[in-house]
């Protein structure tokens, strides 16, 4: 009987052939990849929360600031907002998050002018990967609700270059009214002045400018018709 020569066996004839790799589950590793590789059912989306902000939210701080720099690069007209804005605005409990799966994904604030006669909402913002889901209206009605609960007397101002905004606060009763019919508060203007139409409305002595303004006033109020006046009290010739 003649010998074996040395290597016989080592995927030659006469070697067992290799079977693949079992998962401990009882399946081929080979029969998992190609059911992944044909769709197979993915893990369920963690769900949107939409809800008002609390203290230990700010945290997502950096992660709004961040939602904000790359909305404007990518061209939209966004004021920026410091982190102790953000921040105050969360710890006072003003403002809406957006959370999926305990990741920031949208923010809106809500700030009172004038003695609170007036509320603003500001800094909205929505993940690029969650747009077109109907996440601005869900927080724009958390924030309405927001501000009629904790300001139930003030009337809701808007001022925005986006006719997507414009469009959504009309679908909520929002009236188009002159600049003189907003708040006269200082610091709400204030926030006009890192926008590039700033100057426009600085000759126009803060009576017309780009943007469109609208007001929401709360319920069982009428408007008074205001005579537009400029900076120095003289009427001015934008209409009501």
């Amino acid at each position: 009987m003649s010998k074996l020569r040395s290597g016989a066996g080592r995927g030659r004839i006469g070697a067992r052939k290799r079977q693949p790799p079992v998962h401990r589950s009882g399946r081929n590793g080979s029969i998992r990849r190609r059911a992944a590789r044909n769709g197979a059912a993915a893990p369920p989306e963690p769900p949107l929360v939409v809800r008002v902000a609390r203290p230990a939210d700010v945290t997502h701080v950096p992660r709004i600031q961040s939602m904000i720099l790359e909305a404007q690069q990518a061209g939209a007209i966004i004021a920026e907002r410091t982190g102790e804005y953000l921040t105050r605005a969360i710890r006072e409990r003003r403002a809406v998050v957006v959370l999926r799966g305990g990741a920031l994904v949208g923010f809106a604030a809500a700030h009172a002018w004038e003695s609170e006669r007036f509320v603003s909402h500001s800094a909205m913002i929505v993940a690029p990967e969650l747009r077109g889901r109907g996440l601005s209206r869900r927080m724009k009605q958390e924030l309405i609700d927001l501000s009629r609960r904790r300001w139930p007397r003030a009337a809701i101002v808007s001022l925005t270059l986006s006719t997507q905004v414009e469009r959504l606060n009309k679908s909520f009763g929002f009236e188009s009214v002159p600049y003189c019919d907003l708040t006269r508060d200082p610091e709400f203007w204030k926030g006009c002045e890192g926008c590039i139409h700033h100057p426009h409305l600085k000759r126009n002595q803060q009576q017309d400018c780009h943007c469109w303004s609208g007001l929401l006033l709360p319920p069982g109020a009428a408007r008074a018709r205001i005579i537009p006046r400029d900076a120095y009290g003289h009427p001015s010739a934008s209409g009501g």
